[in-house]
């Protein structure tokens, strides 16, 4: 009977650790799920943020190229204007 005695006990044991570990590892699990809803609610805002960041990029990048072309405009009509003045001196000078 001592055999069975021991057995039982071992086997209760073995059930008693098998559940402190099953305790032990949905503690660990349910740590981790929290932690993985929150990286996961990180990343959603930084992607909305980079998201964002992007479309002000391209507005700026939109803006910048609008305003090089007015700055060329300009600088067109300016150098238009001077050579006009460089043509009518010239004709001054010529006598004409």
């Amino acid at each position: 009977m001592s055999s069975f005695e021991s057995l039982y006990r071992e086997t209760e044991r073995n059930v008693r650790e098998a559940v402190r570990r099953f305790s032990e590892l949905k503690a660990k699990y349910e740590t981790a799920r929290r932690e993985n809803e929150a990286l996961r609610a990180a990343l959603a805002e930084a992607k909305g943020r980079l998201e964002e960041t992007e479309e002000k990029l391209k507005l700026v990048e939109l803006t910048s190229t609008i305003v090089d072309r007015e700055d060329k405009t300009e600088l067109k009509k300016q150098i238009n204007d001077w050579v006009r003045e460089i043509d009518n001196s010239i004709k001054l000078l010529n006598g004409k």
